[in-house]
């Protein structure tokens, strides 16, 4: 199986390696920055972390691609979705499986412009692995995988599961994935946002007094847009897991710390905080925590002239 990961920074290169390393899939990651694809040809791919090694891989940029992909891994940043999937679009036949575990929600809609629903594959990872420079990651948190084929071709989605699985992913076919992804987006919306606008780690920012109302405020709102979509979700549930979650990240700094504050790059908050204030005004349900939160990193990115 010819992999592509489109979108090769340190998610994207975790999962190209382990299935380089773990299976007999090829594997290329697609990336734009050039001195990391430079690096990565020239001495391979440096894992640090919870995983210590170095492997051979290749590494383009999206347009030196030639051959037609078996399936895409899209690992961009989520504004960017749209444009890496036209840059991509000439390896893609109606075979290509695609694959997307990008933070947030709603990215369904974008990708249903480029390719059929029985293509889609919608996932959500809790693994968490940071950029040490060009050519270098560290991965910070083993994690898990869920995979559902939100066009109801289950037996390509399986396959795609199963691909994760044996890469040691820790994969699972999830018939449906919608809550955990809602799940995922709950866990960064109250820890991404919050510690990229106090600049703090995740344990720091739960160790506040203010904490325990902030969590609280931004989750029953979700919750309630989240029930209103269709979504059954149970406050306590994602209450226990917000708060085992921030446990065993306490040490880390999350990716939207890592954009704003760390590389100055605009986030994905539209697409986490942001899309359950989209959503709730589909409903007619107020989302003002979410919203205040949203144009708080928004202002943040403005007066930073984040690019």
């Amino acid at each position: 199986m010819l992999v592509y990961i489109a979108g090769s920074g340190a998610m994207g290169c975790t999962v190209g390696y382990h299935i380089q390393k773990n299976t007999d899939s090829e594997v290329i990651l697609l990336d734009y920055w050039q001195e990391h694809i430079d690096n990565i040809n020239k001495n391979g791919l440096e894992v640090t972390g919870k995983v210590e090694d170095k492997i051979e891989i290749v590494a383009l940029k999206p347009t030196q691609a030639s051959r037609k992909a078996d399936l895409i891994v899209v690992m961009t940043k989520s504004m960017k979705l749209d444009s890496m999937m036209q840059d991509v679009s000439h390896l893609i036949d109606e075979n290509t499986q695609v694959l997307c575990l990008l933070n947030g929600m709603g990215h369904e809609r974008i990708l249903k412009e480029h390719v059929n629903l029985d293509q889609i594959n919608m996932g959500v990872t809790v693994w968490a692995a940071g950029i040490n420079g060009p050519g270098s990651i560290n991965i910070s948190g083993i994690g898990s995988i869920d995979v559902q084929n939100i066009g109801g071709n289950e037996e390509e989605g399986k396959k795609v599961a199963d691909l994760l699985e044996q890469a040691n992913l820790h994969t699972k076919y999830d018939s449906n994935v919608m809550h955990a992804i809602w799940r995922k987006v709950m866990v960064n919306g109250t820890m991404n946002s919050t510690s990229a606008l106090l600049k703090c780690k995740i344990g720091e920012f739960f160790s506040t007094n203010a904490h325990k109302k902030i969590v609280d405020d931004l989750v029953n709102e979700f919750v309630e847009v989240g029930n209103a979509d269709g979504i059954k979700l149970d406050k306590k549930e994602m209450l226990d897991y917000i708060y085992q979650t921030s446990e065993s990240a306490k040490d880390h700094y999350p990716s939207m710390y890592q954009d704003l504050v760390k590389n100055n790059k605009k986030t994905e908050i539209d697409f986490i905080n942001g899309a359950v204030v989209e959503k709730g005004k589909k409903h007619n349900i107020e989302t003002p925590y979410n919203d205040l939160i949203t144009q708080l990193v928004h202002a943040k990115e403005e007066l930073q002239k984040a690019e």
